[in-house]
């Protein structure tokens, strides 16, 4: 006897496993207020909720280390950029070369969100947009 898998993510799957039908967005543009905690914490501490995510996604991350990740890849580049753009006394290629290593920073953090993104719709059989 052969057990079907998954052909996403490989686990097996038991002889009478119907796959789901793709069924289009049915919530929308502000269907994430319907969760008032997740909503207003990725408003506010928007760091909270991608550890939350990580931890979810991969057990051997703990929220923490991912929540301080984010904060100083996002929140502490973000806050080196205006201290940075404030002080006049900074030759202007110094300026510069600061903010290429914020752009690269935020644009590595563009590519491993995007990488826990596929993850998950992997690990929960979601549609792929």
């Amino acid at each position: 006897m052969t057990a079907h898998r998954c052909q996403e993510c490989g686990q097996t799957l038991p002889p009478t496993y119907q796959p789901p039908a793709d069924e289009d967005w049915s919530t929308g543009i502000f269907g994430c207020t319907e969760d008032t905690d997740s909503c207003l914490t990725g408003l506010f501490c928007p760091c909270v909720l991608f550890g939350r995510n990580v931890e979810n996604l991969n057990a051997d991350i703990s929220q923490r280390a991912a929540c301080v990740g984010h904060i100083i890849c996002v929140e502490g580049g973000m806050t080196f950029a205006a201290l940075t753009s404030v002080l006049n006394g900074i030759d202007p290629q110094t300026l510069f070369l600061i903010y290429e290593g914020l752009f690269f920073a935020w644009w590595m953090c563009g590519i491993y969100t995007s990488m826990a993104r596929q993850s998950l719709q992997k690990k929960y059989h979601l549609k792929v947009i």
